[in-house]
């Protein structure tokens, strides 16, 4: 993943408040950015992945033909 990538998704997630930034100093004694999910982070995580746990779900009963549709 390129930086033109990571860095404005990192900045659009922490404006949303699921993820909040600290600076701190890196095991090589460098200046360095730290990422934690925030509760609305974790809440918003969870709720993606049952959503995509339902999405899998739906296309492997799409390419098992002969299994009942739920």
């Amino acid at each position: 993943m390129k930086y033109g990538t990571l860095y404005p998704a990192l900045l659009k997630l922490e404006q949303e408040g699921y993820i909040s930034a600290a600076w701190g100093v890196s095991d090589n004694n460098r200046r360095a950015k730290f990422y934690a999910l925030t509760r609305a982070g974790k809440k918003q995580l969870d709720k993606e992945a049952r959503q995509w746990e339902k999405t899998t779900a739906a296309i492997a009963r799409f390419f098992s033909p002969g299994e009942e549709l739920q």
